[in-house]
């Protein structure tokens, strides 16, 4: 197929000399350019050429007798501003040159050099054409915009329309009722949208606007200059002009603050307890679903509790149900303050409550948190200044173990329930009678600790740090221990998790605390202190503020040297929870006492952190110290502890010391201190006394 015929070109020559103008006409005949070429050679003819003829192009020497060449350019400018001119001249410098294209003038052509005539005719018609479709263009967007802002003025909702680069070209007077805010200030800063709107839903917005092709509606959150909170429905399309190209984003935003009230206040009606806010029967069965399904993805585990209030039916019959509801809107917001967060409370209907619990590593355990419940709901609720006494019983299944159905799940819930109110009420059974009576030992020894704090039970023994060179005594370990009436000894092992899990190791923290502070004065007052006494903090206590102001209190309390006072807490916890845990042990450098890591090693984790806590002293976890002389393995990890400590400053102490050869090995390794069963195992505060009173002895205590 033959190419198109090129347009035909009406070309005015403003030229003097007619040799220079068929040259010039022979040269475009011969270059294959299809023009009507028209001479023209002083003012009057130009005058009248540009009157009676539509011109595609000019081509003008520069210098004419009696023409003016800025003159004759003003004349072209004025009575055709898209008429592209070619200086084509042999008489202008270069310099002259330059400064015209500068003018108007559109390329420059030497007579000499017509060769370049024709590209510079095809890249001017060329710009000439661009610049007109760039014209029309901006016209035809003025006229749009112009148009949508006539119908966006008077649109309910709140339009707008952004441009490319994000700045907003136009925003319609309806965003100023909707946000509060006028669309000056939107013209005035282009990220005033995202900071008004909620963060919850801010991800949802960009994706939505940038992505957008389709107006399908987004539902999203803002808060209105007055602090108000308010819903929009948006939609966004794109703008293109008619050769694709992109022009920014067409955006509505319709207020859908009271459909969405309304809506909520349907779901809050089908989904939750009207009276008590909490999920009812048919939100807590999704709720219970979901559980089973993510238990089972992951392969962890969880409590179903039922809950039934004791007593109740007597007090709504005798107080009025006014009263009985009030009581059961008190009872959920109880419930509610003793359970950890995450997990789920519904009413099911009455006096009946169901509970989801997560089994999480970091929680208290199940039997635990039910005897709170319990613990909790056996204070009185004082309903119109009238003091009402109300219980619960609880009955529990374990998820997969007592069903991995709903309904048989439960089934074995409903089932502990029911044995529960039935052996007396106010007490919680398990579906599996076994898990019910390891939970009745487990609350009754937190019962008798928490008697055993609170009493005088509790004893601090306390175990010997020796100079592995010099034998000298420089420190002191505070062991707990329990001396029960009934069962004699209690091993830590027993208690101290329990205490942990239950809340009671911040009351039996600080007991340690103040007991081991007065016992340090008390040897301070002989002259018989050693350098340091250590007592252990648990995860919980430092997790905790209390820990600092405790610290603080026994400080004061006794007057003892703060650095007399050494705190022991174990790796791990500096592992799982750095950002608190490195707060914590900051705010007890600044006291002045001394840090440790306890059961350094287990933790399996670089020494990087204690770049960022200056730890005093290290202690190797007996684990490795056991089999120190015999296991390669851990010959080496004991190694390269002490000499990665001693990089950073602080001392060395070996637990679990127990013979004569580990101690050699240890001091090989220029290992600073040990603390075993070689020196003396933990004794009483009398014993301890003797100990440190028999100047530069160092008894060996080998019996357990």
């Amino acid at each position: 197929m033959n190419a198109s015929p090129k347009p035909r070109l009406n070309v005015l020559v403003i030229e003097d000399d007619p040799a220079d103008f068929r040259l010039l006409v022979r040269h475009l005949r011969k270059e294959c350019l299809a023009a009507d070429c028209t001479r023209v050679a002083s003012n009057e003819e130009l005058e009248a050429a540009l009157a009676e003829g539509c011109w595609t192009l000019a081509l003008a020497d520069y210098r004419i007798p009696g023409m003016e060449f800025e003159s004759t350019l003003g004349m072209l400018r004025a009575r055709c501003p898209e008429l592209p001119v070619i200086l084509v001249s042999g008489t202008v410098g270069e310099e002259r040159a330059v400064e015209l294209l500068h003018c108007g003038v559109g390329d420059f052509v030497l007579k000499d050099h017509l060769i370049r005539l024709v590209p510079a005719i095809e890249r001017c018609l060329r710009e000439t054409e661009e610049q007109r479709a760039r014209r029309d263009a901006q016209a035809a967007l003025r006229e749009s915009e112009e148009k949508y802002r006539i119908l966006a003025d008077y649109s309910p909702n709140w339009e707008y329309w952004i441009a490319p680069d994000g700045a907003y070209r136009y925003v319609s007077p309806a965003c100023l009722e909707v946000s509060g805010y006028a669309p000056a200030e939107f013209f005035a800063d282009s990220g005033l949208m995202e900071s008004i709107i909620h963060p919850d839903d801010l991800n949802a917005w960009r994706m939505h606007r940038a992505g957008s092709t389709d107006p399908v509606p987004l539902s999203f959150r803002i808060h209105t200059r007055d602090g108000d909170e308010r819903w929009l429905e948006h939609v966004c399309v794109p703008v293109l002009d008619d050769a694709g190209h992109f022009l920014g984003r067409r955006g509505s935003n319709r207020d859908i603050t009271e459909r969405r009230r309304a809506e909520q206040k349907v779901d809050f009606l089908t989904y939750r307890d009207p009276l008590t806010g909490l999920p009812n029967r048919a939100l807590f069965h999704e709720l219970l679903t979901r559980a089973i399904a993510h238990a089972e993805r992951t392969g962890t585990e969880f409590a179903l509790l039922f809950l039934d209030l004791d007593n109740f039916k007597t007090v709504n019959e005798s107080l009025g149900h006014s009263q009985g509801d009030r009581l059961l809107i008190a009872v959920s917001r109880r419930l509610l303050d003793v359970l950890p967060e995450g997990n789920a409370l519904a009413r099911i209907g009455g006096d009946e409550f169901n509970l989801i619990l997560d089994r999480g590593r970091r929680l208290p355990g199940i039997d635990l948190i039910a005897q709170h419940l319990i613990d909790a709901l056996n204070e009185p609720f004082l309903i119109d200044e009238r003091h009402i006494y109300i219980g619960v019983s609880i009955g529990i299944a374990l998820y997969p173990a007592d069903g991995q159905e709903i309904e048989t799940l439960q089934s074995s819930a409903d089932a502990a329930l029911n044995q529960a109110k039935q052996q007396g009420r106010g007490i919680l059974r398990f579906f599996s009678p076994e898990l019910t009576d390891r939970a009745k030992a487990r609350l009754a020894l937190e019962a008798e600790l928490r008697h055993a704090i609170e009493g005088d039970e509790l004893r601090l023994y306390y175990q010997p740090q020796t100079d592995l060179v010099s034998g000298e005594t420089v420190g002191l370990e505070g062991l707990v221990r329990w001396h029960h009436p009934e069962r004699g000894m209690i091993p830590p092992g027993d208690f101290i998790p329990l205490a942990e899990e239950s809340g009671l190791v911040v009351a039996l923290g600080d007991w340690v605390l103040h007991t081991a502070c007065r016992q340090i004065k008390t040897w301070l007052d002989a002259g018989l202190a050693p350098r340091r006494t250590a007592v252990n903090v648990s995860a919980v206590q430092l997790s905790r503020d209390h820990l600092i102001e405790s610290v603080k209190h026994a400080l004061r309390e006794t007057g003892i040297p703060p650095e007399r006072l050494e705190l022991e807490i174990t790796e791990s916890f500096v592992i799982a929870d750095r950002e608190q845990s490195f707060k914590a042990l900051a705010e007890l450098r600044a006291l002045g006492v001394r840090l440790s890591i306890d059961d350094f090693g287990t933790g399996y984790s670089s020494l990087a952190y204690l770049q960022h806590i200056e730890i005093h002293e290290l202690k190797i976890d007996i684990s490795f110290v056991r089999d120190v002389t015999t296991n390669t393995s851990n010959a080496s990890i004991v190694k390269a502890i002490i000499a990665l400590g001693h990089s950073l400053g602080s001392e060395i102490v070996a637990e679990g010391v127990e013979t004569q050869a580990q101690a050699d090995y240890l001091r090989a390794l220029h290992c600073d201190l040990m603390q075993g069963y070689l020196v003396s195992r933990p004794l009483p505060v009398e014993e301890i006394t003797r100990f440190l009173s028999r100047a530069g002895a160092t008894p060996r205590d080998t019996s357990r």
